[in-house]
């Protein structure tokens, strides 16, 4: 996604850390309060270091946030693996003739529906492989 390849064994300050992942300091602060597992080591003087497993749990944090636009909640169930609830079903939405919009126009977005759709399993799926290593 971002920044460097991972290197096993390092230990990233929280404005390494923070750089890395284009993010505030305070940002990585709060998730800590939000996301159990992500634990950074102290130092004595109260320093955080981020091991390369903290990274990779704010990287897929990060994805699920501000790329995935998800609430922390949600967040947190895909990061524990619990299945997220099904969303409530809205109304049937009028057809396209009925909107009066042009046969084209719903026939592209129709197509980049059926996408997102296939993206958002794509992507579900590999969160859920993920999980599994």
């Amino acid at each position: 996604m971002h920044g460097k390849k991972p290197q096993p064994g390092r230990m990233y300050r929280i404005g390494e850390a923070a750089r890395e992942l284009d993010l505030q300091t305070s940002v990585l602060r709060f998730w800590e309060g939000e996301f159990p597992g992500l634990q950074p080591v102290r130092t004595p003087k109260g320093q955080r270091l981020y091991t390369e497993r903290d990274m990779e749990m704010l990287r897929k944090i990060r994805f699920l946030l501000h790329e995935q636009g998800m609430t922390i909640e949600g967040a947190r169930r895909v990061l524990s693996g619990a299945p997220m609830p099904a969303a409530p079903r809205a109304a049937a939405p009028a057809s396209a003739s009925e909107q009066n919009i042009p046969a084209e126009t719903a026939a592209v977005l129709q197509d980049a529906l059926r996408e997102l759709r296939e993206l958002r399993a794509l992507l579900t799926s590999n969160i859920a492989e993920e999980k599994r290593s």
